[in-house]
């Protein structure tokens, strides 16, 4: 196994890991940038779909290159717009439909379409990103840490 593999096992793991501390904020917790937790669940939602679609590129070997259309702000608008009728329970069962889609797709990407591509590693850091929105909840992040 490349090293790369190991590398993006790992980051497969912390991606496991960071959506279980998602799971576990508290539900009224409000995030440093004012988001309740069905946004950001919304939110991680949004990304993950966005992020899968870049699978088939990966899977015909090309290197993992996000384009934005618009600006992230107006990525997180439209998230929050096609999802503007979601209940708490509904947003977060569509969020780990979404999760699980991912960590699917990661699995296969991994197993089938193996690649030591530097620029393939980005499509792994879904986990990081994750990172970024516990520690607005006021999560301990340590675990996930490099």
């Amino acid at each position: 196994m490349t090293e790369f593999l190991k590398k993006a096992e790992s980051w497969n793991e912390k991606l496991k890991l960071s959506t279980q501390m998602v799971r576990d904020i508290p539900p009224d917790t409000i995030l440093t940038n004012g988001w309740d937790k069905k946004k950001l669940y919304i939110h991680l939602y949004g990304w993950d779909n966005e992020i899968i679609k870049y699978a088939d590129e990966l899977r015909q070997g090309k290197p993992f290159h996000v384009i934005l259309e618009e600006s992230i702000d107006k990525y997180n608008q439209r998230f929050f717009e096609e999802n503007e009728g979601l209940d708490f329970a509904a947003a977060e069962k569509q969020f780990l439909q979404k999760r699980e889609q991912m960590l699917s797709v990661y699995e296969e990407i991994l197993t089938k379409y193996p690649q030591n591509n530097k620029e393939f590693v980005g499509f792994f850091f879904l986990w990081e990103h994750d990172a970024h929105h516990l520690q607005q909840a006021g999560a301990d992040i340590s675990d996930l840490k490099e």
